[in-house]
């Protein structure tokens, strides 16, 4: 319960909230975090908000002095503990009137390691729902477990008694780095009791829906005499001595999902229905490839939960959402297309790869360099005899096949210029890839379409310690970097100039649809539970292709000279933003407004001014040094 007390008197609070008439306590207003939530599992960890600076002169929490902004703002870094835990707050003002305020929080308690008194065992595998294998893959599976015992699992009806091996004591990632650092974290904050096995799925089939059974089992007197004599004197974990209370114990469990092995669900012939699809190598992991069209062809071969594995060539996989996908009739062949020709076609703006197909397959753009494409299609075996260059393009030096894989073709394009952006898509099954065109006088500002995207709204973003929201102080740099644009003759395009409602993902489609030059996505910063806003803080910019980062690097660059605010870095980030590939395009977080003295900047205009002027002479330096090797 918070509660407020001045003085000997007590009054009960609602989130904050005062309810007495005969006292008018001077506000404590806490942002973050907020009453009763439950935050990481850290030991550290911010607390902020404001108070009233002409009522409060000093303000304590938990025992420290705490800087106060003239603006009211504050912010503080402390020490917490696992379980149900308070900020206690003390404000004084400068009469000596006193407030206490406490503000509970909850702190998930870190892991443990189960006792060595009992046998017990949990599945810890993260899969998302049942399996379905097919042969080739590999099962590997997970659980936690009393420590120093010997455990397998069985599959019924395929497998009988696969080991699990115990590994290595488990560091958890928060507690104990922030204090102890990496390399010293003391035993108290490791997990023992974490086992592991595996095994190789064959031919043979297990149609009926089954679950794993775990076995543990606890160590004879020998056993764990031999474990203990083996360890050096100083690392002898006596614990190890209550197995013998239970030895020669049993305990068997069974796993959270059911699995089915090389049943007659796979393999199918799918087809993508969403406009815009992702793979991914790994179910929820990391993308593949992005932006496949409607109508892509693929093979599934497996199934986690929701997610459907792919059989994308012998050597290669990945994983889409079954929201996303229909499946063919039974019986439907797999694509498969032999290239016999591409053919390059140069227009004013840019030039037009095409490769007649007999089926839409999945495929992905890498860029090797920036002057450098790599085009892989899967499922696509070459007969390319021919590749006819546009002698008007003055810009693709070398267009050149490979057979990486079996079922892998691979276009390689090496160009004369820095790659500008580019797009992939199929016109029935011919797969075009379109390379766009530095735009015309590329080192002037002029005539340069550039789209301004004031992050965030409806959603607030970040807040600031007074309450700034950052989809105003976001907007409010835009549009000074809108004015900074336009004198320069620039055709700014704003995804948004008031704070009304706009849907993240329809953001880069206003760029696509204005054709766009450039992206420059404005936010500003926050951090999560357990990091220290006073030593990682400043300016950072974002990117996510690599035809981006040159654009990135000029705007921080910049930032870095006008702002003098601290190198917060230069970061790879899968960010919807960042994703188009059809022009540079950036994210700039341009202060940390969670912190008192930025976020008391960012109402200034001589700071909006000072971070717009900024940018845009880092788009300058993009330009001007844009085909410089």
């Amino acid at each position: 319960m918070l509660r407020i007390i001045n003085i000997g008197l007590i009054l009960i609070l609602s989130f904050g909230t005062a309810v007495a008439d005969s006292f008018d306590p001077f506000p404590i207003d806490i942002i973050y975090p907020k009453p009763f939530a439950t935050i990481g599992s850290v030991d550290s960890t911010f607390i902020f908000g404001s108070v009233s600076p002409d009522r409060v002169a000093r303000l304590e929490i938990n025992g420290q002095n705490i800087s106060i902004h003239e603006e009211g703002g504050f912010i503080a870094f402390l020490p917490i503990e696992p379980g149900a835990f308070e900020f206690d707050i003390m404000a004084i003002s400068h009469t000596s009137d006193t407030i206490f305020l406490d503000w509970p929080i909850y702190v998930p308690v870190p892991g443990k390691s189960f006792a060595y008194d009992s046998l017990f065992i949990i599945d810890k595998n993260d899969f998302y729902g049942n399996l379905s294998l097919t042969e080739g893959d590999m099962l590997t599976l997970t659980i936690q477990a009393t420590p120093g015992c010997k455990a397998y699992f069985s599959i019924p009806g395929y497998a009988d008694s696969v080991p699990m091996a115990e590994m290595p004591p488990r560091i958890q990632p928060y507690w104990g780095e922030a204090v102890f650092g990496t390399g010293a974290v003391p035993d108290s904050m490791k997990i023992r009791g974490f086992y592991s096995g595996f095994i190789n799925i064959d031919y043979r089939k297990l149609t009926d829906s089954t679950r794993v059974i775990y076995n543990l089992k606890a160590p004879n007197k020998d056993e764990v005499l031999s474990r203990i004599l083996k360890e050096p004197v100083e690392f002898i974990d006596f614990e190890l001595l209550k197995l013998l209370n239970i030895k020669g114990q049993k305990y068997e469990s069974l796993s959270r999902v059911y699995l089915k092995i090389n049943s007659d669900d796979f393999p199918r012939t799918l087809r993508f229905k969403d406009s815009v699809q992702i793979v991914r190598v790994g179910p929820m992991k990391g993308y593949l490839s992005i932006f496949q069209p409607e109508g892509v062809q693929a093979v599934a071969v497996g199934r986690e939960g929701p997610w459907i594995k792919l059989r994308l060539s012998p050597d290669q996989s990945g994983w889409v959402n079954e929201s996303s996908i229909e499946f063919l009739d039974a019986g439907w062949p797999p694509p498969r297309s032999y290239l016999k020709v591409v053919r390059c076609k140069s227009e004013s703006d840019r030039l037009l790869i095409e490769m007649p197909l007999s089926a839409r397959h999945v495929y992905r753009v890498e860029e090797e360099d920036q002057r450098t494409l790599r085009l892989l299609i899967y499922g696509v075996t070459s007969d390319t005899d021919w590749i006819r260059y546009d002698f008007n393009d003055d810009n693709l030096r070398l267009a050149q096949w490979s057979q990486i894989e079996p079922e892998v073709y691979c276009l390689k394009l090496c160009f004369n210029k820095p790659i500008w952006g580019y797009d992939t898509y199929y016109v029935g099954n011919t797969l075009k890839l379109q390379i766009n065109k530095a735009p015309q006088d590329i080192d002037k500002m002029r005539d340069k379409k550039i789209v301004i995207d004031p992050g965030h709204s409806p959603d607030p973003g970040a807040i600031g310690p007074t309450g700034l929201k950052e989809s105003k102080a976001n907007l409010d740099i835009a549009l000074a970097l809108r004015k900074e644009l336009e004198k320069k003759g620039v055709e700014v395009i704003m995804t948004r100039e008031d704070m009304s409602d706009l849907p993240l993902y329809d953001r880069p489609k206003i760029a696509r649809a204005a054709d766009a030059d450039l992206f420059i996505s404005i936010h500003n910063n926050a951090l999560p539970d357990g990091v220290n806003p006073f030593e990682n803080n400043g300016v950072s910019t974002y990117y996510y292709h690599p035809h981006s980062i040159e654009l990135a690097r000029s705007i921080q660059s910049e930032l870095l000279k006008g702002t003098d605010l601290n190198d917060y870095g230069l970061y790879h980030g899968n960010l919807a933003v960042n994703r188009p590939t059809q022009y540079p395009a950036v994210l700039v977080e341009c202060a940390f407004i969670i912190l008192p003295e930025h976020e008391a900047m960012l109402k200034t205009e001589k700071f909006q001014k000072k971070v717009a002027r900024s940018i845009r002479k880092g788009i300058e330096k993009f330009l001007k040094e844009y085909d410089r090797e």
